[in-house]
């Protein structure tokens, strides 16, 4: 069964509100509360050290409570080292990286705990609170030789979810009476969306795979009836609940400037909102509508419609002396830097299938009366030994066979048997009416007649040596229970089997980090 891992029921953060979610650090358990990054694989909570003197006295509580190191019997050091997320949009720091208990939601909560995973105490304020990383990525702290498995595939390995898949929406304070996050792993919570049955393939950088190609962006408002459009061509934009913020090109924010009256504050490098101008947007009641597809050019997209009330957010210190209401657009350098924070994950429901390279977005469902209903995604390995199983599960089960292709095969197959079966009756006819005569045995070759040296010169190179593979899935012949002939899984495109304690999916590649010598 997926794990439905329950929100902190608080609204935390510098530049939200957001959503955040319980986690219990080391032994004894130290409750933090954190957000959720769909691009790490790793656990970060925030170090003593991230509060001195100088910051508020309740800095502690505004950064989700501190993770003392020292006060867990259970950890393993392991060094100071990099954060090295998020780097191309300037965010930095470092960690004080090791192994720990880890455990999901609050304590007595019955949440799943897993030992020696691996957790960063961080001090940084780039990050003002630490993250639950729910990407399925192995950890290399400092070099390729000693990979981790993330808390997701080691869930997995465990059989404690059905799948290495999750589903994730930030929430939204604004709707209902606060609509909480929401974060269910190995399957979906199908009660918080509305499907739309499109799905996306992962994108070649492992870093930034999941990316949706925006085609156009568009705002509507009460004032008029004019569609305003906000981005002349179409990006491609990397999803992430890292960060708070939505980075556009610069044209793009431009025409927002002209269709919000916002302006962008050069210190801050923010839109910063003040009463008056609130005032206005909140008359005005604009809705801006993300089409989205698989690429700039698909034919199948996806709306995402963002009210106004979605980009009315707070940001406060250490930016900002004092709280004040901003516009969550930023502006992009460079394409490396398009990306669509928490802020669009308010409205949007977000499904990842690390086992098929997929994943979906769907608009958000907010209904007083829903109940929560939790779909199980299951794995393409039939079982934790690899055997490949024939179930499918969204965002993108793969095709089957049809009717007509079947029979076609079926009649080719019968026709070259029967082919096959006349030549036989023909060949075998000749060779007994040959043998009615005398017929006098060939001569055999002698030796000397086959030229040794030139077959030598002519022998094939061992790498080119034809002999059959030993894994089933790499002939062109379907395996047993594969039910599409078009394209195989994500996970079987790998033609060479894990070994018996390789823990770790094919697909997932290894993050090096540098070390550092201050957190």
């Amino acid at each position: 069964m997926p794990v439905v891992v329950a929100p902190s029921q608080a609204w935390d953060g510098n530049d939200g509100p957001w959503s955040s979610f319980a986690l219990r650090l080391g032994t004894p358990s130290q409750n933090v509360r954190v957000f959720i990054s769909t691009t790490s694989p790793e656990t970060w909570a925030v170090d003593p050290q991230g509060c001195t003197a100088s910051d508020p006295p309740d800095c502690a509580a505004s950064r989700g409570a501190f993770y003392n190191i020292n006060s867990s019997t259970s950890r393993v050091q392991s060094g100071i080292l990099e954060l090295n997320l998020e780097e191309n949009l300037a965010y930095s720091g470092n960690g004080v990286f090791g192994f720990d208990t880890v455990g999901l939601g609050w304590q007595g909560s019955g949440g799943p705990t897993l030992e020696h995973r691996v957790v960063a105490s961080i001090a940084t304020k780039d990050f003002y609170l630490g993250h639950f990383g729910v990407a399925a990525k192995a950890i290399n702290l400092t070099d390729f030789n000693d990979p981790q498995p993330s808390f997701l595939s080691t869930l997995k390995e465990k059989n404690m979810i059905p799948s290495l898949s999750f589903g994730y929406t930030a929430g939204a304070r604004y709707r209902l009476k606060g609509t909480l996050g929401s974060l269910t792993l190995g399957g979906y919570d199908d009660s918080r969306s509305i499907t739309n049955g499109i799905s996306f393939n992962f994108a070649a950088d492992n870093s930034r795979d999941l990316v949706v190609g925006i085609q156009s962006i568009n705002m509507v408002s009460n004032l008029s009836s004019a569609v305003v459009p906000l981005l002349k061509d179409g990006i491609l934009s990397f999803i992430d609940s890292t960060v708070p913020h939505i980075w556009l090109p610069l044209t793009a924010c431009q025409a927002f400037e002209r269709a919000f009256g916002i302006i962008f504050d050069p210190v801050t490098q923010l839109y910063l909102v003040n009463d008056s101008l609130h005032s206005a947007l909140i008359a005005q009641n604009a809705h801006v509508t993300f089409a989205i597809g698989n690429i700039i050019s698909s034919e199948q997209t996806v709306d995402i419609i963002l009210p106004y009330a979605s980009f009315d957010l707070h940001v406060g210190y250490p930016i900002v002396p004092n709280s004040t209401r901003y516009f969550p657009l930023r502006r992009a350098k460079n394409e490396s830097q398009y990306t669509l924070g928490r802020t669009f994950l308010q409205e949007a429901y977000l499904t990842v299938d690390y086992e098929r390279s997929n994943f979906s977005v769907t608009q958000c469902l907010f209904d007083v009366d829903s109940r929560q209903n939790i779909i199980a995604i299951p794995s393409v390995k039939g079982t934790t030994n690899h055997t490949t199983s024939d179930s499918q599960a969204p965002p993108s089960p793969p095709s089957s066979l049809s009717a007509g292709t079947i029979a076609g095969i079926v009649i080719g197959v019968v026709l070259v048997i029967l082919v096959g079966l006349t030549l036989g009756v023909y060949v075998v006819r000749k060779l007994r009416h040959s043998t009615t005569g005398n017929i006098t045995p060939p001569e055999e070759l002698p030796a000397s007649s086959v030229d040794m040296k030139e077959m030598d010169g002519a022998e094939l190179p061992n790498e080119e040596v034809i002999e059959m593979p030993a894994d089933p899935t790499s002939l062109n012949e379907l395996p047993v229970g594969e039910t599409s002939p078009h394209e195989m899984a994500a996970v079987q495109t790998s033609p060479h089997e894990m070994a018996a304690d390789e823990c770790l999916p094919q697909h997932e590649l290894h993050v090096r980090r540098t070390k550092s010598k201050t957190p």
